[in-house]
């Protein structure tokens, strides 16, 4: 017996025209990460030399890129962190949360998307030269827990 088409067993369609299922923005997908690897210490991320917690918020760091960065290649991590190493001020750092943009664009996995992402919503935090600073000391603790679990 033949069932209609609109009964098909097969199934199929876009699960992105169900809004329950709606695709996330580039920041909500940061968000999730915030939400997952870094709740309690994420205000610590920008006061990395000072802070009283940085066992913990070292073990949070790996534990991150464990679960989100296997998927992205060294060499696009490490042209991030040299863009992100060369900007002394503000605005140059915050310059490059296009090119993070662009590359979890061009990604297809969802948890390299999400790295870039929590990478864009901790530049957002930057509001000063010295966070400046500590979001180098930040991103040097991602690239090097990276050489560790991360693609080669």
């Amino acid at each position: 017996m033949e069932q209609p088409k609109s009964q098909s067993r097969r199934g199929g369609g876009n699960l992105y025209r169900n809004p329950h299922y709606a695709k996330k923005t580039f920041g909500e997908l940061g968000q999730d990460v915030r939400n997952q690897s870094f709740n309690e210490n994420f205000s610590e991320l920008l006061n990395m030399s000072k802070t009283q917690n940085l066992d913990a918020i070292l073990t949070d760091i790996e534990k991150f890129v464990s679960n989100e960065g296997k998927n992205l290649s060294t060499s696009q991590l490490r042209n991030i962190y040299d863009k992100a190493k060369k900007a002394t001020t503000v605005n140059e750092l915050k310059l490059i949360r296009p090119n993070l943009a662009y590359i979890a664009g061009r990604s297809s996995n969802d948890k390299e998307k999400g790295l870039l992402a929590f990478i864009d919503l901790v530049i957002k935090e930057v509001d000063s030269d010295q966070k400046v600073k500590e979001f180098h000391t930040f991103f040097e603790s991602v690239v090097a827990y990276h050489k560790f679990y991360g693609k080669q």
